[in-house]
């Protein structure tokens, strides 16, 4: 399947745009209630968080012809503004990396080493396509476990992103 980049690149403006919403919903959680066990693929507000981040850092390596098999050590132990940060300076990079493809860029060959070992190639778009897909069933996962910690969380719907980017 051929992505359109303009599409791709707001795809991951909506992308960016959505994790910073739900950070917001997820940062009046006290220590406690970010790393509470509740349940989902990664078991608490900050697992998922942390996994979500984890990946958008895994991708930006694999861009660059590097596969890391895993993450950076203490990684799973940083507090949420910690993770804010890291991710900020992942998402901008990812975004230096976005402003230099060309529409053609998106037909080539992304190959990569998986955390357990197995090897891939993939289309380049294909592969952009699945990382902003990606964000988008964790954030749902963390407005649930957000709500089930008695909190509100954000609408990161994209007709919502559409609505603040007109007002």
């Amino acid at each position: 399947m051929s992505q359109d980049l303009s599409t791709l690149r707001n795809f991951f403006a909506f992308t960016r745009w959505a994790n910073r919403m739900i950070v917001e919903s997820a940062a009046p959680l006290t220590p406690e209630e970010y790393a509470r066990p509740i349940g989902g693929s990664f078991g608490s507000v900050k697992g998922t968080l942390t996994h979500l981040y984890g990946a958008d850092w895994v991708w930006r390596e694999r861009f660059h012809g590097r596969s890391p098999r895993a993450l950076p050590a203490g990684e799973e132990s940083m507090t949420l503004e910690e993770l804010a940060r890291k991710w900020r300076d992942v998402e901008a990079a990812q975004d230096a990396f976005l402003a230099t493809l060309t529409q053609d860029r998106l037909e080539e060959p992304l190959s990569y080493v998986a955390f357990s070992g197995d090897h891939f190639t993939r289309r380049l778009g294909d592969v952009l396509l699945h990382l902003a897909n990606h964000g988008t069933y964790h954030r749902g996962q963390v407005a649930t476990l957000l709500r089930q910690l008695g909190h509100k969380a954000a609408s990161t719907d994209f007709l919502r992103y559409i609505d603040a980017q007109a007002g």
